[in-house]
């Protein structure tokens, strides 16, 4: 048995529907990448949103996207990024989250893997960070089924992904979670958000990952400078053979 999951990540939303990010309408792009999502993945398990969801962090915001996910959102997962507010992503998604005050994490069991999310936000900060208690969870998590193969989720990147200026807004201390990933034989995959295009390295085996926006694009240069690519997400199948992975794009600019 096979699990498909579809990656969405920093979607940038305003209350405002005509908002813009660096010119460019973001629900427009958005609700194109859902429906794009429903023509050719309308199969999946899990719909995982990977941060940077509101732009201004408003519950009115968070509302809408509730309202524009539909029926999806009994498949969704989401964990914040650095625009985000844990808060009000609590109220908007009640059932998707515990009730006490720590980090948005999530742990799913299919198809003999094992997928956890981990929340690297840090309030009022740009850089994020996956502080010792969420190790520690990770740790007991880990330990609990040894032998599983297991998928991480996270807004910042946990390594360097070359780009100067990315690089400089991306993960505090993250010597911690990257030993965990060296010395953790069960991750296999890590794939992240926050930089706004496809990269792809390693941590000792594991794959790691980053994923296209959903709306403006970062080019993959040191000084910043928007891209041309076209909006994005990724898309996931696991099986007992291991994973395959997919970067999607729009076919056409949205304008909005």
């Amino acid at each position: 048995m096979s699990v498909r999951i579809v990656q969405l990540t920093d979607l940038h939303l305003y209350q405002d529907p005509a908002g813009r990010l660096a010119g460019v309408p973001t629900w427009a792009t958005f609700r194109s990448v859902l429906e794009q999502v429903g023509r050719q993945q309308s199969d999946l398990d899990y719909l995982i949103l990977t941060g940077d969801i509101a732009q201004d962090e408003a519950l009115e915001t968070y509302l809408m996207l509730r309202e524009a996910l539909g029926s999806w959102v009994a498949r969704c997962r989401i964990i914040p990024g650095n625009h985000d507010d844990r808060v009000n992503l609590r109220k908007a998604f009640p059932e998707l989250f515990s009730e006490n005050e720590g980090a948005l994490t999530f742990e799913l069991s299919a198809g003999g893997w094992r997928i956890i999310g981990l929340d690297s936000h840090v309030p009022g900060e740009v850089r994020g960070r996956v502080d010792g208690v969420q190790l520690a969870w990770l740790r007991t998590k880990l330990a609990s089924a040894l032998g599983t193969p297991t998928l991480l989720f996270v807004h910042h990147p946990p390594i360097p992904i070359n780009v100067a200026w990315i690089d400089k807004l991306g993960l505090d201390e993250a010597t911690g979670l990257v030993e965990l990933i060296e010395t953790s034989p069960d991750i296999k995959v890590v794939c992240a958000g926050h930089v706004h295009q496809a990269f792809a390295g390693r941590i000792g085996l594991a794959e790691i990952y980053t994923t296209p926006s959903t709306c403006v694009q970062f080019a993959a240069r040191a000084e910043k400078e928007f891209d041309t690519q076209m909006a994005g997400y990724r898309t996931f199948t696991l099986d007992e053979d291991g994973h395959h992975t997919e970067v999607h794009r729009l076919l056409e600019n949205v304008n909005g």
